[in-house]
């Protein structure tokens, strides 16, 4: 058996008594973290204006908008808003975002499936995750290539062929349909201030469906070509060993990283010994005459001290830096356009300076270390450094305080029943179907 095949029978196969009940409960914590990404995503308003275009009618119920839309449809539009405020979870193994690919799609495949229960979509969204996360981690992507939209369509076809019944054999065809379907993507559309960049996450979800369309309609995929396109066209290598190594025994989805700020993961290594430093004692910004960030390369790219749009400073560790310091969050508000132009965070901002440690990038994987030294108008300088951020696999987050994470982005999408809607998240088990999974998420 290939490992491609072993893949699709692990998708056909898994189901909640063979998910360890711990993996089940992470489960529930990341999808409630995708969905408050979601909920939250809504609000912005380049995804309000696409899904006028868009959400109109059809046969699929577009989660936490409250209009239909055709399937694809839906599960684009649930992909960008899951993206469009950087709060979605993600994954370092995977070397990107599963959730938002596997959820976007399974919640547009399960509201066209109402009879479907909540448990049997928690499983469709494990193996969904599984099956990009473990693609993920086998590819090698080129320099150039952003994560979103690219492995991901494999999650997004795996959760929907486990919601529609499909035998292995088909399962493997969906896949293989899949591959061919994932998108070209840039990693610099974001460093550079587009916002093109949110909307990778809602394609590949997209293509997840029409690739299950399509295996349905007796099409076939390339053979071998999930190795093919990820190990050769946007990848440079693909290791077929380990997308299986230990499956069914490690679970990706009980090592994500989890994030409280409203901004690129690279820049919460800054955040975290900013906070360091503030624990210590308050920094006045007025008297800082210069930060130095010395990092690792992926986070040292993220340098430019004048972005001039929402996702732009969400990718600068000057900006966030400087936000953090003049305006006290970096939650979601802080990216208002009043902020970006604001003549003292952006003051500030020019005053930082992130350079590379190629010592630190030595580190990567295990570890995602960040300095900071803070040069004041005294002469003195406030120094400190750490190895990971809150949130990271080896430093997670209590449940509490991703439950009060929830409970803001679902209150700022004008849910009122957030502590429900958590609750049930963490019980799926007991929803019967699509229709009680969306009374818990009922605006009031």
């Amino acid at each position: 058996m290939t490992a491609f095949e072993t893949l699709a029978d692990f998708i056909r196969a898994t189901s909640g008594g063979s998910v360890p009940p711990g993996t089940r409960h992470q489960a529930g914590i990341v999808l409630a973290d995708t969905l408050g990404a979601i909920l939250a995503g809504w609000r912005e308003p380049e995804v309000a204006a696409i899904c006028a275009r868009y959400a109109d009618a059809g046969s699929a119920r577009v989660f936490g908008l409250g209009r239909r839309a055709d399937a694809a449809s839906a599960a684009f539009l649930t992909g960008f808003a899951g993206t469009a405020v950087e709060l979605d979870e993600g994954n370092y193994a995977a070397g990107g975002h599963p959730a938002i690919h596997a959820v976007a799609a399974a919640l547009a495949e399960w509201s066209t499936r109402p009879a479907v229960s909540g448990e049997e979509f928690l499983d469709a969204v494990l193996v969904g995750y599984e099956a990009g996360a473990r693609t993920g981690m086998a590819t090698r992507l080129r320099p150039a290539v952003h994560p979103h939209g690219t492995w991901g369509v494999i999650g997004a076809a795996a959760a929907v062929a486990k919601l529609r019944g499909f035998d292995s054999r088909k399962t493997l065809t969906a896949l293989e349909l899949a591959a061919s379907l994932s998108l070209a993507t840039s990693v610099t559309a974001s460093v550079r201030g587009s916002a093109i960049r949110n909307i990778y996450a809602g394609v590949a979800a997209q293509n997840g469906l029409l690739a299950c369309d399509l295996a349905e309609a007796g099409m076939s995929g390339e053979p071998d070509g999930i190795a093919v396109v990820f190990g050769e066209v946007t990848g440079a290598h693909f290791d077929r060993d380990k997308l299986v190594e230990d499956l069914g025994r490690r679970w990706l989805i009980d090592e994500p990283f989890l994030k409280l700020s409203s901004s690129c993961r690279e820049t919460q290594g800054a955040l975290a010994v900013l906070e360091a430093l503030l624990a210590e004692g308050p920094v006045d910004p007025r008297a800082i005459e210069a930060i130095t960030v010395t990092t690792f390369a992926p986070a040292a790219a993220l340098k430019e001290t004048g972005p001039v749009t929402a996702i732009g400073a969400r990718f600068s560790i000057p900006f966030v830096l400087a936000l953090r310091l003049c305006y006290g969050s970096v939650w979601i508000e802080a990216f208002a356009p009043e902020r970006l132009q604001d003549p003292a965070i952006r003051a500030l901002a020019a005053r930082v300076r992130v350079v590379e440690d190629p010592a630190m990038t030595a580190l990567l994987p295990a570890q995602r270390p960040c300095r900071l030294d803070i040069r004041l108008a005294d002469g003195s300088v406030r120094t400190a450094q750490e190895t990971d951020a809150p949130g990271d696999p080896v430093r997670p987050l209590p449940e509490s305080a991703l439950r009060d994470k929830f409970l803001r982005m679902t209150g700022e999408a004008g849910l009122t029943g957030g502590a429900a809607a958590w609750d049930g998240m963490m019980q799926l088990a007991k929803i019967a179907d699509f229709g009680a999974f969306s009374r818990l998420f009922a605006q009031g």
